[in-house]
């Protein structure tokens, strides 16, 4: 059973067409990196998986229902979303905006339960925002304000977190980090759908690339590689989708790319 199908898509903007029979599938315990040059629709896809917008034609499926049919309470018990940036309210101390991944739990004016407050503190600590609960968002970086949308996200408890370039204000220990949180949080089960623009990082800790790109300039995007790493990352893929040549080598059973250059 997946838990994620995105059957026969069909998505356009006004009258320029993005999307067209796109059918992906997508199953639990798997950190997903979703990789293409910019706008290639890697963002646009994560929308429509979240129902954030409708497709034209074709459905989302969610655990075997359709998005549409589902109650956005519903929907957010089930998947959480990082976008890749926010507006933050001022107002609220960092504690207090993780709170609220635990609101699809509550009712109008009932109190965080013990639950909801241990789950809040976990969510907390694994994002290394723990020291921060009491400062107002206003006052962080904008690093620090990405790890506190993730931990709102966690604390969540869906077992699908979608996430929009998750590491693109993070410095370098940080980006790590969240990967290795990312990785981590898959090998319990949940599934991980995250668009990524380092090919290495993607390479490195995705169990499994989809590509989404054009065969060629003015058609429709589609999935032009979907696979392990080393099956999607080949000469020609790079060549034909990102205009580069790379060296790729293998550590650790990983591939990595090196010597990057534009074509």
């Amino acid at each position: 059973m997946h838990q994620l199908h995105c059957e026969n898509i069909r998505f356009s903007y006004a009258k320029s067409p993005l999307f067209k029979d796109l059918d992906i599938h997508f199953n639990k315990a798997q950190f997903v990196g979703l990789i293409g040059a910019n706008g290639a629709g890697k963002s646009t896809l994560l929308k429509l998986m979240l129902g954030a917008l409708s497709p034209q034609s074709g459905r989302v499926l969610l655990n075997q229902q359709s998005l549409d049919k589902q109650a956005r309470r519903d929907i957010a018990k089930q998947m959480a979303f990082v976008p890749q940036s926010i507006a933050l309210p001022y107002a609220f101390s960092v504690q207090q905006i993780v709170a609220m991944g635990r609101n699809p739990y509550l009712s109008a004016f009932s109190l965080e339960t013990k639950h909801d407050k241990e789950q809040i503190a976990l969510a907390m600590q694994q994002t290394d925002i723990t020291h921060l609960q009491s400062r107002l968002v206003n006052t962080l970086s904008g690093g620090e304000k990405q790890r506190v949308i993730i931990a709102r996200a966690l604390a969540q408890q869906a077992d699908i977190i979608l996430f929009d370039e998750p590491i693109a204000n993070l410095d370098i220990c940080h980006q790590i980090e969240t990967l290795r949180l990312i990785k981590t949080l898959t090998t319990q089960g949940k599934l991980a759908i995250c668009a990524l623009h380092d090919l290495n990082f993607a390479s490195k800790y995705c169990d499994r690339l989809i590509l989404i790109g054009k065969h060629k300039e003015g058609s429709q995007a589609c999935v032009i590689a979907d696979g392990k790493p080393e099956q999607v990352l080949t000469d020609e893929n790079l060549a034909q989708q990102f205009s580069i040549t790379a060296d790729r080598t293998t550590i650790d059973n990983k591939l990595f790319l090196s010597n990057m250059s534009p074509i």
